[in-house]
């Protein structure tokens, strides 16, 4: 029998000895079963089909012969690729494309088994970790020398200032007054009722600026509410803290402290809001969550019908941007790793026949591990792993631990390399605040931004030397 279990070389050459010195001239590749073989590989996909790769693979190093055809080594390449051994993937794809040149299903699995092995996605990043119920609860605890001291107490204005100043606050807040009427008369007596409120902009010019201010006080006033049982401050924390130094004027790295009655407000490790009331919050699961399948809607509305249609005004930096921005407010943390949505495929999905699945497996989000059974209103509730705050998380980090290992401690600069890229850790990503759902358009715009973090720290100094 031949040991199809390859090293992963380096170099993408083939060896046609390490196929048992069968090549491509031989009969193009295809090789007349026995039933013995038949068997084998209706086995090898059972398995498959049951998610027990290492058992298919075993089974079909153990019991092909050694001169097979492309269909085996494909199926060899499959077991590879649902272990996420892609270099091994590649190489059994590789060599059943030398037996059927013209396979097009096993040449995408090829270019995805390759882009795979060269992205390393089997490797997590960041490590494996679950959120801590004790650490979730503890109270913002900030070190020492992680803030700034509090800035020298300049005497203050003399009384001809600070009338001004008085004055100018009376004055603005009068006008601020009318301009609330006014937004709200506008809202409610010719603003938009049971229509579209996002085409605001295609009313005259003083309506539609009316209009919009009167959208946003109404998503103000009914979004945003708190996931947290009545009378709890965020993360269950004591009421009465006294805040730590600094934090009267200087951000926290976690995101908290900016609301001294509640010191949690917005931080990393606390629950996300939500948009609708509690009785409109209906968690569904099983055969309800199934119907219609995830899967058949995906297919129905997502699938590519001939050659793509691009968009003339819209290219991939808006999708960088996006992910970009969506990486400073919102993470669900690690996903499980032992429970999954199993989500049925369809009898006509292509997967069944490429993958050899019969379902898809989608691992769940973590749950809340502070929740209180029996004293929440909020039926279902999540944790955030960054902070809620449009603070630049993504670049700096969440943690005091992130922003300390990210900075050079050099005038207020971030770590890069000398060609201006940023450092690249052990797991093969730059080192930055946020790197789940890593891409190059990640790369260049963090890079974009830690430059020019650096050169703001420059310009700094030259304005400002001592």
């Amino acid at each position: 029998m031949i040991d199809h279990g390859f090293s992963t070389p380096k170099s993408s050459q083939l060896t046609p000895r390490s196929i048992g010195e069968y090549t491509a001239g031989d009969h193009r590749g295809w090789i007349e079963m026995d039933n013995g073989e038949q068997a084998v590989r209706a086995e090898a996909q059972e398995l498959l089909e049951q998610r027990k790769y290492r058992d298919a693979l075993d089974l079909l190093k153990n019991r092909l012969p050694q001169e097979t055809d492309g269909e085996g080594h494909a199926l060899l390449g499959l077991a590879h690729y649902h272990l996420e051994e892609y270099a091994s993937a590649v190489e059994q794809y590789a060599v059943a494309l030398q037996l059927d040149a013209g396979n097009q299903e096993w040449q995408e699995m090829l270019d995805a088994a390759r882009a795979n092995t060269v992205a390393e996605i089997q490797v997590p990043v960041p490590d494996v970790y679950f959120f801590d119920r004790d650490k979730l609860l503890a109270e913002p605890i900030v070190p020492d020398g992680a803030l700034p001291p509090r800035p020298l107490i300049v005497r203050g204005p003399g009384p001809l200032k600070r009338l001004k100043v008085i004055l100018e606050t009376l004055i603005g807040a009068i006008l601020g007054f009318i301009t609330d009427v006014l937004i709200q008369l506008a809202g409610k007596v010719i603003g938009y009722r049971g229509k579209v409120w996002t085409d605001w902009y295609n009313r005259w010019y003083l309506i539609g600026t009316f209009t919009l201010a009167y959208l946003r006080v109404v998503l103000t006033k009914n979004n945003l509410k708190d996931t947290y049982p009545k009378g709890t401050l965020i993360g269950f924390q004591t009421p009465g803290q006294s805040p730590p130094e600094g934090v009267t004027h200087f951000r926290t790295a976690d995101g908290s402290w900016n609301n001294l009655a509640d010191p949690k407000e917005g931080a990393a490790g606390t629950r996300f809001t939500r948009n609708v009331e509690n009785d409109a919050i209906h968690p569904e699961t099983g055969n309800i969550l199934m119907s219609p399948n995830p899967r058949e809607v995906s297919l129905q509305f997502l699938t590519r019908q001939g050659e793509m249609k691009t968009i003339p005004f819209l290219n991939l930096w808006a999708a960088a941007w996006i992910n970009f921005q969506n990486h400073d407010w919102i993470d669900h943390g690690q996903t499980l790793t032992d429970e999954y949505h199993e989500i049925p495929l369809p009898a006509d999905d292509p997967a069944r026949e490429r993958f050899r699945q019969t379902k898809m497996l989608l691992p769940k989000s973590q749950p809340d591990p502070t929740r209180r059974p029996g004293q929440e209103e909020t039926p279902i509730s999540f944790i955030n792993e960054v902070t809620h705050w449009w603070d630049a998380s993504q670049i700096y980090g969440s943690d005091q631990e992130t922003v300390d290992r990210l900075r050079s401690h050099d005038d207020g600069k971030l770590r890069i390399n000398a060609d201006g890229s940023l450092p690249v850790g052990q797991n093969g990503v730059e080192e930055t605040g946020f790197t789940r759902n890593w891409w190059i358009g990640l790369t260049l715009l963090h890079t974009l931004f830690a430059r020019e973090h650096n050169a703001i720290c420059d310009k700094l100094k030259q304005t400002h030397p001592d």
